[in-house]
């Protein structure tokens, strides 16, 4: 995000902790597509995506004066969006977790995706489990950091490093079927 951008969403969420409606409205309509993504494709069920995206900004409308730190808006908005589709997943099955404490290190720089490869990618996030597809998505999709991603997981820096590693050599089997 460019440094234009940057200060445009720090004066809308501010707007917002201060009750101004129209900076909510901007606020959704600017994260409106890449939520319902990212929401979509952890539930793969366009029916409760609806539901999940309306109850997470709900939450967000609820607990954004709250907020200290502007530019952690990103993460903690996906943050609650991921925790509200993991207690839906909880009421349909347990959901297995992964050891947090696992750690690999992956120095190598992250892969370039071309816009053909994005498309396959696309494609085959839908066969991998659901702790890789979050992973990936917010680190290719939603460009976030690793810390981001962290806070988003509410995990280890070095668990993020070790998902994305195991995430990407599935995504790399399931695109080579």
């Amino acid at each position: 995000m460019n440094k234009a951008a940057k200060l445009i969403e720090q004066l809308l969420l501010l707007r917002c902790q201060i009750g101004d409606k129209d900076a909510f409205a901007a606020l959704i309509e600017r994260y409106e597509r890449p939520l319902r993504y990212f929401i979509n494709r952890l539930l793969d069920n366009s029916e409760l995506t609806e539901d999940i995206f309306q109850d997470t900004w709900l939450t967000v409308i609820r607990r954004i004066h709250g907020l200290r730190e502007i530019d952690a808006f990103p993460a903690w908005l996906y943050r609650i969006a991921r925790n509200k589709v993991y207690q839906q997943l909880r009421k349909k099955r347990n959901v297995s977790g992964l050891d947090e404490n696992i750690a690999v290190e992956d120095n190598a720089e992250d892969d370039v995706f071309s816009p053909e490869d994005a498309a396959k990618v696309h494609r085959g996030l839908k066969e991998l489990p659901l702790e890789y597809r979050e992973v990936l998505m917010l680190r290719f999709l939603e460009q976030m950091s690793y810390q981001q991603i962290s806070q988003v997981l509410n995990c280890k820096l070095g668990t993020v490093r070790s998902r994305l590693y195991y995430a990407k050599i599935a995504l790399k089997k399931e695109l080579e079927k």
